[in-house]
């Protein structure tokens, strides 16, 4: 419990009488306790797929799922965490979350940094998306070191996740 309500009131029905129908009486309720909180909301995958930008985060999502994130071929498409559903004939299904894509120093704040890493807190496991053409001028082996360090300096025990 965060905050308890105040004594209710009691309404006008309270006072009715077989004489007295009107229902104009009442008596106000008291005040209850105010809080201000800040919630946070974290999304629960069983899988998030991280990478760089443009590592093809979405393009899988796409693939595998019914989900329509945006794909486009410049970094910070995705601006927000999306969601697919991938179902398998048996009827059992696996969420996916497909998160924006990291950069170095995102641990520190820098891109979309906390706000993505957050999410990826509640993914059971976590999907290293790389982009093995090197297209942007890469190593993909660097890469994954780099995406593992980025968790592990967000949080120590992330990059453990299988």
């Amino acid at each position: 419990i965060v905050a308890h309500g105040g004594n209710g009131g009691m309404g006008n029905y309270r006072w009715r009488t077989r004489t007295y129908e009107a229902l104009t009486a009442h008596t106000d309720g008291e005040p209850g306790e105010e809080q201000i909180l800040k919630l946070e909301l974290k999304l629960v995958a069983d899988a998030g797929l991280t990478g760089f930008p443009n590592a093809g985060k979405s393009s899988l999502l796409t693939a595998i799922s019914s989900a329509h994130p945006k794909v486009a071929a410049y970094p910070f498409t995705t601006l927000n965490p999306i969601i697919g559903t991938v179902v398998f004939d048996d009827y059992s299904h696996v969420t996916v979350a497909d998160l924006p894509g990291l950069i170095k120093g995102a641990h520190e704040g820098i891109g979309l940094g906390h706000t993505f890493l957050r999410h990826m807190e509640r993914a059971k496991c976590l999907v290293f998306v790389l982009d093995m053409a090197g297209v942007d001028g890469r190593n993909p082996l660097d890469d994954y070191r780099n995406l593992r360090n980025e968790l592990k300096l967000h949080k120590e025990d992330l990059p453990d996740r299988p």
